[in-house]
Order: C-alpha cells, then structure tokens, then sequence
C-alpha cells in the first residue's frame, strides 16, 4: 500500500484549519480574563488566517467539518459562561492538552514522511513531482507545538 504524502498533507492541514476554527469559535464567546482571552483570540486568529492562506495557496478546499466544529466551539463558549471556573479550567485544559497531543503525532507523521520522501529522492537521485510535506507547515506545526506547551504550562502556575 503506498503512501500518498501530498493528500495526507493536504488532511493535516485541513485537520489543523478546522481544529484552530473551533478554537476561534471557543474563544470569541468566553470572557473571564479579557487580557487573556484576548491575547488567546489574537493567536487563534493568526493561525486560522495563515492556514486559510495555505489552504488557498494549494488549492485546497477546508474539511466538510470544519464549519461544524466552528458552531461547535461557539456553543460551548457561550455555554461555559454557566460552568464553574474549576470546572471551565479543567474542560479547557483537557481539550489543550488533547489537541497538543494530536498535533504532536502530526509533526511526528510529517516528520516521518519527509525523511521518506528525502530517502526515495536520494534512492532513485531525482527530485519527486511534489516538495511534500513542506518545511512551511512542519514549521507552522512546531510553532503551534510550542505555543500549546506554553499555554499548558503558564495553567499549571
């Protein structure tokens, strides 16, 4: 069975897209410390827009269910305004830390299929068709990494 590592490119983008879009939709609605909450919107806004750009840029249509997981997000924005701040804390540092943990098995994916992509191009001593996956979104990965870790942490404090 071979690999396709431009399509699985193209999921993970469109995975990561609709996961940031519900985080935007989470984080317009709660407001318990504005300077938080706004530092946060500002975040999910940049990554939503550069990964709508890439998705442009490529030609890619966003996932079927990223408008969804929008709606999602804004409904459980509005309705954690009725949780219990211990209660809000914990739901919100499981959803971070889950979301952490699948964009960490992402840029271990990507990882993984660029070091092939380099083994089959040093093998057959010609370049592929496609530059897949492209250092751009390794990178905006890591970047999406290492902002999480920091978010986690600056919680635990």
């Amino acid at each position: 069975m071979a690999i396709d590592l431009k399509k699985r490119t193209e999921y993970f983008i469109k995975d990561l897209h609709a996961r940031e879009y519900m985080r935007l939709g989470i984080y317009r609605q709660r407001s318990n410390s504005l300077a938080q909450m706004r530092a946060l919107r500002e975040r999910k806004a940049r990554h939503e827009a550069f990964l709508r750009d890439l998705l442009r840029k490529r030609g890619i249509n966003p996932a079927w269910y990223a408008w969804y997981f929008y709606l999602i997000g804004h409904c459980f924005g509005f309705f954690s305004r009725f949780l219990p701040l211990s209660l809000l804390d914990r739901l919100e540092k499981t959803l971070e830390f889950w979301l952490l943990m699948r964009y960490k098995n992402y840029l271990k994916k990507m990882n993984l299929d660029a070091s092939l992509r380099t083994m089959i191009e040093s093998l057959q001593l010609e370049r592929l068709t496609h530059n897949e996956p492209a250092s751009d979104v390794i990178h905006l990965l890591e970047n999406f990494i290492q902002e999480q870790e920091t978010t986690l942490s600056l919680r635990e404090l």
